[in-house]
């Protein structure tokens, strides 16, 4: 018996599916774009080598995310990350937000103040659309818990955007 649960073809499909969210995920956490490739290739192999049976697309994606995070918190915590210099990105923002008018905003560079955890539900809720009963399961929390990151992290974008005007 084999031991990757997916075939080629199945594998690449979730693959296609899935990359930008994955990563983009990792991303948020981490803030650095080759750890982040590097922590999006993990959970893909995880993924294909997991026994696990989902219920349907959404389960999968969730535990997929959930994966992402873990690996995101692993490597955070490492004595070795700590040691590495954080290099702020925006490539994966350009032209994510734009203000009501015509002037527009980058908003990579006010991501930085917010916790990983804020700038994760900031993530799914408004780039991947997904309801609060849903961040909280991917990120093992309550509902009222992913609110007030949510409310937090707006405040925080908010006072940061207009400090700087």
């Amino acid at each position: 018996m084999s031991k990757y649960v997916y075939n080629e073809a199945e594998f690449n499909k979730k693959y296609d599916t899935y990359y930008n969210l994955v990563y983009r995920a990792a991303y948020q956490y981490l803030f650095n774009i080759e750890i982040a490739e590097d922590v999006t290739q993990e959970a893909f192999v995880k993924l294909l080598t997991c026994n696990k049976k989902f219920n349907d697309d959404e389960h999968e994606k969730a535990w997929l995310l959930r994966v992402t995070i873990n690996l995101c918190k692993n490597i955070l915590k490492s004595k070795s990350y700590q040691n590495l210099e954080l290099k702020i990105e925006s490539s994966i923002y350009d032209n994510a937000f734009e203000e009501k008018s015509d002037n527009k905003i980058d908003i990579s560079s006010y991501l930085q103040c917010l916790s990983a955890e804020q700038r994760t539900t900031i993530y799914l809720y408004y780039f991947e659309e997904l309801k609060i009963k849903e961040i909280s399961k991917i990120m093992k929390t309550k509902e009222n818990t992913v609110k007030s990151h949510l409310k937090r992290a707006k405040h925080n974008l908010q006072n940061t955007i207009e400090r700087e005007k």
